[in-house]
């Protein structure tokens, strides 16, 4: 590793072939670190997705207006175009802080993520990692070391979808940020699959079979968000792509995302983006 004014840490870049970009993942760059006492990243942003395996030591995550505090064995993701900022923990006196890191871009890179538990509003896992990881990650690393001109396109695609493979078996992926509580992950994942069909916040209450006030009190607490208002920002979110796609009308948007009617599409695209969708998109020409 090189020395740096805040750390030892080497940096293995990679420029994925159009090979490896017809597929659904490939990886950017990868690396790994001892962090000095006045370790710090950011704040600031980055292009694509990335994974960052604590390996010893505490770090302070910051994303958004949220921090958490995590350890070994947790790993923290930064999302593309998302503000971060990450240091020292400084009251961990065990041991240095020590981190590998993995970033990747691709289509499936979203959901692959989700299937783990990893969103922008819930962007850690804790105690994740198990001894199979490890060595993934280091042959990753060995081979952007070699830097062979088409030599292990197959096998860096292979170990990344390995790795993914590797996290979604542990206990604590597939929304595990939500522990134990089944019926939270069946909502969320409702949710997240059928926002665009009209569903209702009673239609979440009944997947989850509890009672309405403790699927609310739980999104809050986990989401940062209620359950209507989750349901909100994906559709809204989804509105601005449609919007700027150009291929269907407003009032065919507003079916496509489950709305009754073009006036009740509009009104919440007003109460979320503070104008109307056509005055949104003339004002963004």
């Amino acid at each position: 590793m090189k020395e740096y004014s805040h750390e030892f840490a080497e940096y293995l870049f990679h420029t994925p072939s159009d090979f490896e970009k017809t597929g659904g993942l490939w990886i950017i760059r990868a690396g790994r670190n001892k962090a000095k006492a006045d370790y710090q990243v950011g704040p600031r942003m980055i292009e694509c997705y990335s994974l960052h395996f604590i390996i010893s030591g505490s770090a302070t995550f910051l994303y958004g207006n949220d921090t958490v505090t995590l350890s070994k064995g947790d790993l923290f993701c930064l999302f593309p175009h998302q503000r971060y900022s990450y240091h020292v923990n400084a009251s961990a006196s065990d041991s240095d802080l020590r981190m590998y890191w993995l970033a990747f871009d691709g289509g499936q890179a979203q959901s692959v993520l989700k299937r783990l538990g990893l969103t922008p509003e819930l962007p850690y896992l804790r105690s994740i990692q198990s001894y199979e990881h490890e060595p993934v990650i280091v042959r990753i690393h060995n081979l952007l070391r070699e830097k062979k001109k088409n030599a292990g396109e197959l096998e860096l695609v292979s170990l990344l979808y390995q790795l993914f493979a590797h996290l979604s078996e542990q206990p604590s992926s597939s929304l595990s940020t939500f522990g134990s509580v089944d019926w939270l992950k069946r909502a969320v994942q409702y949710m997240d699959t059928h926002y665009m069909e009209g569903i209702t916040v009673a239609d979440v209450v009944e997947v989850a079979g509890v009672h309405r006030s403790h699927v609310y009190n739980e999104c809050i607490r986990l989401l940062g968000l209620s359950p209507q208002h989750y349901l909100t920002k994906l559709r809204m979110n989804r509105a601005l792509e449609l919007l700027f796609d150009h291929k269907l009308s407003v009032t065919e948007i507003s079916l496509s995302l489950g709305y009754p009617d073009l006036f009740a599409f509009s009104r919440a695209f007003c109460k979320y983006y503070g104008k109307s969708p056509t005055r949104y998109i003339a004002d963004r020409r």
